[in-house]
């Protein structure tokens, strides 16, 4: 009985070490997908974008934070947690802007 349980254990500590090495193995592959402004980015930085569930693509990141898909203007979010504005996000009204 006592083998039964060993090799039960062995085969658990078997599949948690294999999933584990491909998540690690997928975690440093995701640098090679990840661009941000047109760079590729490093494997921490691959893994937290991953982690936050961004899919595999092109980014934008200014220096206040605000980031977005290249290609699009719109700022999606800010690594700082702030909120964008009404304005850099494009929901603001010009002056006059409504009366027209």
């Amino acid at each position: 009985m006592q083998t039964k349980a060993r090799r039960y254990l062995k085969r658990i500590a078997l599949t948690a070490a294999a999933l584990g090495f491909l998540a690690a193995a997928s975690a440093a592959n995701a640098q090679n997908w990840y661009y941000v402004n047109g760079q590729p980015v490093s494997p921490i930085v691959a893994q937290a974008l991953a982690a936050r569930g961004l899919p595999f693509g092109h980014y934008w990141l200014r220096n206040n934070g605000n980031w977005g898909i290249a290609g699009n203007a719109n700022v999606v979010g800010n690594i700082y947690g702030r909120r964008p504005s009404l304005s850099e996000r494009g929901l603001l009204y010009s002056p006059g802007e409504l009366a027209r």
